[in-house]
């Protein structure tokens, strides 16, 4: 007989074959709740496959299936009961404070492909809930950016990892810490990169991915190097790629999910890379150095943003466009942070 985790598993599935007939999205829909909690919740693979009790969540995968309002596609998972669940277990175990789930007036939300809403951690689970009972008036699903990044774990991730480790995995090729400023021809824009990037390739060759010192990535200086390397990628070394490979094919969904959001808003590995190392270190308080030294969201949202920023000191700022571009990107690379941490922080 199948498991109650395939179950609820098939039964998303058949309700989500059609997610363009059956879209339930909500954004810019009246508040319809009055209430936001926590509560405990099943692990994942031993939900109840009943929706009794739960309420739909209101960011949907798009009216035409597409990867609108939430950043997931329109099909439900379907990987086998293991493999699902376990991706969602941060490093392979059940977190020591146990599972947790927000509810809209006493119901369980469920995810857009209707997959229940079960958390690591419960600062998580708050800062979901603090998400939801933010919405003063009328639902913003824009202004919830954990809840995407959780729904895309559980909805994404762990059904089918490959696609994000492959795209997380393609930003190395062009990686834009990698191409610098010619010291001679942009010195200011040089000086910039450098005190945003100082250090970030051997941290990440080093410490994140185990590689010796003589291990480093290819790096393009000036426009002309740029434009040449750029057609084909640029020539890292194999050690690089493939340690590259085997720590990104190590993570959990959460912490790929992270980390694909990172690299996504940076179009870098090795700012997402540090970043994600970063939060993970400070779960527990482990992170060693000062404020000026701690890789965080605020530096990725710099480290990732450096051109742009040196063209709006240059030509100014566009009302309406650069600043909603910049608050944006400290967004995701804040609540990519500090998903990572909460569920590295789960299991210590």
């Amino acid at each position: 007989a199948p498991s109650a985790a395939t179950t609820a598993l098939r039964r998303a599935s058949s309700k989500n074959t059609t997610a363009a007939a059956a879209d339930r999205r909500l954004a810019g829909r009246a508040r319809f709740y009055e209430r936001v909690d926590v509560a405990p919740a099943d692990p994942p693979g031993d939900a109840p496959s009943s929706d009794a009790g739960s309420v739909a969540s209101p960011i949907s995968a798009g009216v035409d299936g597409t990867d609108s309002a939430s950043g997931v596609s329109g099909a439900a998972p379907s990987p086998d009961d293991a493999s699902w669940s376990s991706l969602l277990r941060p490093r392979g175990s059940d977190p020591a404070g146990g599972w947790h789930t927000v509810t809209l007036d006493g119901r369980r939300i469920r995810t857009p492909l209707g997959l229940p809403l079960s958390l690591p951690s419960l600062p998580l689970a708050l800062a979901v809930a603090s998400e939801w009972d933010d919405q003063a008036t009328h639902l913003r699903p824009a202004q919830m950016p954990l809840m995407t990044l959780c729904c895309t774990a559980i909805d994404q991730v762990a059904g089918g990892p490959g696609p994000h480790r492959s795209d997380v995995l393609r930003y190395l090729r062009n990686d834009t810490s990698c191409y610098w400023a010619d010291p001679d021809e942009d010195r200011v824009l040089h000086r910039n990169q450098t005190a945003a990037w100082s250090g970030l390739h051997a941290l990440v060759s080093g410490d994140v991915l185990g590689l010796p010192s003589d291990v480093s990535p290819a790096q393009a200086v000036g426009g002309s190097e740029a434009l040449t390397l750029s057609r084909g990628g640029l020539p890292h070394p194999p050690a690089l790629v493939d340690g590259a490979r085997r720590w990104v094919d190590g993570l959990d969904a959460w912490t790929l999910a992270a980390l694909y959001g990172a690299a996504s808003e940076s179009k870098s590995f090795f700012v997402a890379a540090a970043l994600v190392h970063e939060a993970v270190r400070g779960a527990g308080g482990d992170a060693d150095g000062g404020e000026e030294d701690r890789r965080d969201g605020r530096w990725a949202a710099r480290a990732a943003r450096v051109e742009e920023e040196f063209n709006i000191e240059c030509w100014g700022l566009v009302e309406g466009g650069h600043d909603y571009d910049r608050l944006n990107c400290s967004v995701q690379m804040h609540s990519a942070s500090f998903l990572a941490q909460a569920v590295a922080d789960s299991v210590r």
